[in-house]
């Protein structure tokens, strides 16, 4: 087994294996190391040799609670130190972190490991932690909340998964994902051993979608919409026209918007960067604005106080759906609230729209050095694009398009 100096930059440095394992063993505190995986998976190790009871000179591993990167070299090197220390007094950790686990697994359920996950991890690192909440919530509290989370087994994970597949493939892939997250953190704090659904893999398998409306669904769409009352009609017309993401409109509120001057400003904490975004209104936006009841902060609401958000966008497009094809007399590919938003992208690259202008105005997550200096804002072209956008709808509604 290779044996190096462990430093933070080696550590770095270390590829995964093929496949399988390998231990790197640190030349300054002799025991001490680092298993890399095939899966990317690292985690600090001791390796040692019981030194009493009727287990003397057996070897052991004791892994280290937190895996590397979210426990650093320094830190690890210490714990492993103490715990070579407590070996040399004839204790054993691998025996008191099996007994410490037994504990904390039996005294915490399934619906307390999903709370404190969702509110220790996934609302500070993710900004759909209310997505994820709700499917924790719907499929695995709702069968498996008083349950011992130690106690769920891999087959009763699979037939879950299972039975979300059975009605929604897609939402399989999230639920595993959800389930796998939550189980794994539990892991790295020390709460539990293992996961049920380790190297379990997604149940469906997911295309890229490249589906946008056509000129003539586009007008079906639109007359689709004008026929159905607030807040679904007119919400739906402005996921066209501004081409945001349907949880940004749908959250839209009046403060956010200045009618005046044509510009709704989106927090950053209602973005999926992460960052303000500021939206240009075409007139054919703001138009579509002040033809809106106005009676609490939320510009779409399903509360006759208005500080309720829109749900039912499922069943709401089902119906619009249904009245698209009643109108075309003529069954309708099938298509995705999404898809708006490419629809409305597509318009403008056709409008002559540089690509980038038009990555600003979706607010799509950037990367690398040009990008993190990058911070000018691009308004007036961004205003252009969507103005341009707007002038094509039109066009594409009167049939000239």
């Amino acid at each position: 087994m290779p044996s190096i100096r462990l430093t933070d930059a080696a550590v770095k440095r270390l590829a995964k294996p093929d496949k399988g394992q390998t231990d790197y063993f640190d030349q300054l505190l002799p025991g001490f190391g680092l298993r890399v995986s095939a899966s990317g998976r690292r985690s600090w190790f001791v390796l040692y040799r019981v030194k009493g009871g009727t287990n003397r000179g057996k070897q052991r591993r004791f892994t280290l609670p937190l895996r590397a990167g979210a426990l650093g070299l320094a830190d690890a090197r210490q714990i492993a130190r103490d715990a070579l220390i407590a070996i040399e007094r004839g204790e054993d950790p691998s025996v008191d972190k099996r007994r410490h686990r037994t504990e904390v697994s039996a005294a915490i359920t399934v619906q307390e490991a999903c709370d404190v996950f969702i509110e220790r991890y996934a609302k500070r690192r993710n900004r759909s932690w209310t997505e994820t909440s709700r499917i924790l919530k719907k499929d695995v509290c709702s069968d498996w909340g008083d349950r011992a989370l130690e106690s769920i087994s891999r087959s009763e994970a699979l037939a879950l998964i299972d039975s979300v597949a059975d009605r929604a493939p897609v939402m399989a892939n999230r639920t595993l994902a959800a389930i796998r997250k939550m189980f794994n953190w539990h892991i790295e704090r020390g709460t539990i051993g293992t996961s049920p659904v380790e190297r379990l893999s997604a149940p469906t398998r997911e295309q890229q979608r490249e589906r946008t409306l056509s000129d003539a669904e586009i007008r079906l769409f639109w007359q689709a919409c004008s026929e159905y009352s607030y807040p679904f009609g007119p919400l739906f017309k402005c996921l066209l026209l501004t081409a945001q993401r349907r949880i940004e409109v749908s959250n839209a509120e009046w403060s956010e918007i200045d009618l005046e001057k044509q510009l709704w400003k989106i927090p950053a904490a209602r973005t999926k960067p992460g960052r303000e975004h500021e939206v240009p209104l075409s007139n054919m936006t703001v138009e579509l604005l002040l033809s809106l009841p106005r009676f609490g902060p939320l510009v779409f609401s399903t509360a006759s106080t208005g500080d309720r958000p829109v749900s039912g966008f499922s069943n709401a497009k089902k119906r619009l759906e249904k009245r698209m094809e009643e109108l075309a007399e003529a069954p309708i590919p099938n298509w995705h609230l999404h898809d708006l938003r490419r629809t409305a992208s597509t318009g403008m690259a056709a409008a002559g729209i540089p690509r980038y202008i038009i990555s600003k105005v979706l607010n799509h997550a950037e990367g690398g050095v040009t990008q993190i200096y990058d911070r000018f804002s691009y308004s007036n072209e961004k205003a252009e694009a969507l103005e341009a956008w707007a002038s094509d709808l039109i066009a594409k509604l009167d049939g000239s398009s």
